[in-house]
């Protein structure tokens, strides 16, 4: 569709139909294909489903739905703040089967809804072409596949996300009925209540609105405040119970933003080109999360600059296409990815929330109907070439998550069980971040997680940390697993051997684990 003028009779208010589908748009993109790609995308989010540890947060998750005596749905559901319908929809599974398999189902199922949801999106945009590449690249999306297999509510939101900007789009497009407000207020609350980042593309929604579909009578107005204020109606128990868990107070100016929350991994700039290029290729394609934490970070990304370099370019010049091409729709999805990674940016800036990828997953949509629709604008073989380049980035991505150990998620379940067959299942163990999840594997074990210590800053700070960790014990267990969260320098491992005797038992994906025996002597927490 070429550009219209923006104005309309003399006024601001945008021509009838200037978000209308392309004229050549043709067919959707085949009931078939999308059934097949659909059936793909689930296998490939199922297989090995709980080959990987659970998480820290996947542990959260479960300790919410956990069967056990007394267990009030609603009490527990209620007090899931990072969003309950997860947890709802996990709650009547672990009783069928307590497995990480049945925990992280339903977000495989969701991701893989996603796929089909995604082509059609695209087809009634840019026709039968863009919708089978659409859910093509979602089917074999690493970054949708990683969130499809972790027992939170992000593919929910990812889901809801694709969803409700269908049905936004063609209420802007066609007009605010009440049916389509009913659906689009159903689908803002399913958002909210599966996390709270879904309100960072609500306001987004809210600006598209005001911008491309000012409503033009009292009727539409209320149509559009149901459709977009409806949701937090349905949402507001949940927001009311979880209210007050961040600081949202400090992005007013002139307030104390306070000791940062995760030191200096809390904001920083490179969080935005890592965020864009994870979006595309997930977290497993160029450096792993672990060495862009490590001291070595920049000469590993010089090294890895030639892969890193292609991934970018075979992904940009279809986006540059896009936004060279599309016409004034492009602003549409321009402002539903600019606002979440604003809203993202502004709270880890200003120390309400770390940033994290994860926060920003209701942009992913729109890259890759951005993404679709600039390949499909190419001549034949350069959108075969690129096509063809970016899907295999994808796909090695999907198997360096599989087979490469430096990609992998810590596998805490493994040194769990290692502490366990050495006969200290039901011992102190010292596990920094991992602490919910080794408490998980040994329920009977004394764990200290570290959750309420700060981020060590020097040798003596950890000598502190060992001191007033492992006071009053002859030995432990010692279990390193994302060591930069809390000792990004390293210097844990040398406090523990100066205070006693460490002898390595496991090394497995992204974990260690070592049996500590103190030394003879006193030890006294320095200042």
């Amino acid at each position: 569709m070429s550009d219209r003028p923006l104005t309309h009779h003399g006024s601001l208010v945008p021509p009838h139909g200037w978000l209308d589908a392309d004229r050549d748009a043709g067919p959707g993109a085949g009931a078939g294909f999308l059934l097949l790609i659909t059936l793909v995308a689930l296998a490939l989010r199922l297989i090995r489903l709980d080959a990987m540890s659970l998480w820290v947060d996947e542990v959260f998750t479960w300790d919410l739905v956990a069967p056990r005596p007394g267990a009030d749905f609603g009490t527990q559901i209620l007090a899931a703040y990072q969003g309950p319908l997860y947890h709802a929809a996990v709650w009547p599974l672990v009783r069928v089967a307590d497995t990480g398999f049945m925990l992280r189902l339903p977000a495989a199922v969701a991701g893989a809804v996603t796929v089909p949801l995604l082509g059609v999106f695209a087809s009634r945009l840019w026709g039968r072409e863009a919708g089978r590449l659409a859910a093509l690249l979602a089917c074999l999306s690493p970054f949708l596949v990683w969130y499809s297999q972790e027992a939170r509510g992000y593919s929910f939101v990812i889901l809801f996300a694709t969803a409700a900007g269908l049905v936004l789009m063609d209420a802007m497009r066609e007009g605010i009925g009440g049916g389509r407000a009913l659906a689009l207020m159903l689908l803002v609350g399913l958002g909210l209540l599966s996390n709270f980042a879904f309100a960072f593309l609500l306001a987004a929604f809210g600006l598209t609105v005001l911008v491309a579909a000012p409503p033009r009578s009292v009727r539409e107005a209320s149509l559009w405040l149901v459709a977009l204020g409806g949701g937090v109606v349905l949402a507001l128990p949940w927001i009311l119970e979880a209210a007050g868990i961040w600081e949202v107070g400090r992005v007013l100016p002139g307030v104390d933003t306070g000791q940062a929350l995760r030191g200096e991994t809390t904001f920083s700039p490179w969080a935005l080109p890592f965020t864009g290029f994870s979006l595309l290729y997930g977290f497993t394609l160029g450096p792993s999360l672990g060495e862009l934490h490590g001291p070595d970070r920049l000469a590993v990304l010089a090294d890895q600059a030639p892969l890193i370099g292609v991934a970018v370019l075979v992904a940009a010049i279809p986006l540059l296409v896009s936004l060279l091409q599309l016409g004034r729709r492009r602003w549409v999805l321009l402002i539903w990815i600019a606002v979440p990674l604003l809203a993202v940016t502004v709270l880890a800036m200003r120390n309400v929330k770390p940033f994290n990828v994860r926060y920003a997953a209701t942009v992913w949509p729109w890259l890759m109907l951005l993404l679709a629709a600039g390949l499909v604008r190419l001549a034949r073989w350069p959108r075969r070439v690129l096509a063809g380049a970016f899907l295999l980035g994808c796909t090695v991505s999907l198997v360096n998550l599989e087979v490469v150990p430096r990609y992998a998620k810590a596998d805490v379940r493994a040194a769990s069980g290692a502490i366990a067959r050495a006969g200290g299942g039901a011992s102190a163990v010292l596990a920094p971040t991992v602490g919910p999840v080794v408490r998980r594997y040994l329920p009977a074990a004394a764990v200290r997680g570290c959750w309420d210590e700060a981020q060590l800053a020097d040798p003596a700070a950890a000598d502190a940390l060992v001191a007033r960790q492992l006071a009053g014990l002859a030995e432990a267990w010692y279990v390193r697993a994302r060591a930069w969260d809390l000792d990004p320098h390293g210097f844990l491992p040398g406090a523990l051997a100066r205070a006693g005797r460490l002898d390595r038992v496991f090394t497995g994906a992204g974990v260690s684990v070592d049996r500590w025996t103190r030394s003879a002597g006193p030890l006294e927490v320095r200042p």
